[in-house]
């Protein structure tokens, strides 16, 4: 089994109703996209949620996951860098190798972690939501990202 396969599996699992388990999709119209980012770095999945009520800002909200096998330490850290452009960011990691994730340092660099197979997710840590308001880095890299969206998302929940 490889990565591209297991997300594959993932994606399925989120669009048949898991999105609910990482992301509040209620109000809003929601797309899952795979391999998005800027030039330094693509999100396995990247979930960008467009809030309908024009008086919510930001106008999207994005989720993004790192997904691996097994290797988690790597994981870890690519996931965390997301934190600079998604209000969430996850690492998903196949279920089998769950066992020796720490857990502690998934909190204290507040990346999310779901355990999945084929059969659907278990999220066994969820994330803070991140504030986009003061970094210009992270309001410029979000404008650029909000760009390569489509226009007509095309599930509504």
């Amino acid at each position: 089994m490889n990565e591209f396969v297991l997300t594959n599996f993932l994606v399925a699992n989120l669009e048949s109703g898991d999105i609910n388990k990482i992301a509040s999709p209620k109000g809003k119209r929601f797309i899952i996209q795979r391999e998005i980012g800027n030039g330094s770095f693509r999100a396995d999945i990247f979930i960008s949620l467009q809030n309908l009520n024009p008086k919510y800002r930001p106008k999207f909200n994005f989720v993004a996951i790192e997904v691996k096998i097994k290797d988690w330490q790597q994981g870890l850290y690519q996931a965390y860098r997301y934190n600079s452009f998604a209000e969430k960011s996850y690492l998903a990691l196949y279920e089998r190798y769950c066992q020796d994730v720490d857990i502690e340092l998934f909190k204290k660099y507040n990346v999310g972690l779901i355990s999945f197979d084929e059969a659907g997710i278990t999220v066994l840590n969820k994330p803070k939501t991140n504030k986009f308001t003061t970094e210009k880095h992270s309001f410029e890299l979000r404008k650029y990202l909000e760009g390569k969206i489509s226009v007509s998302l095309t599930k509504c929940v």
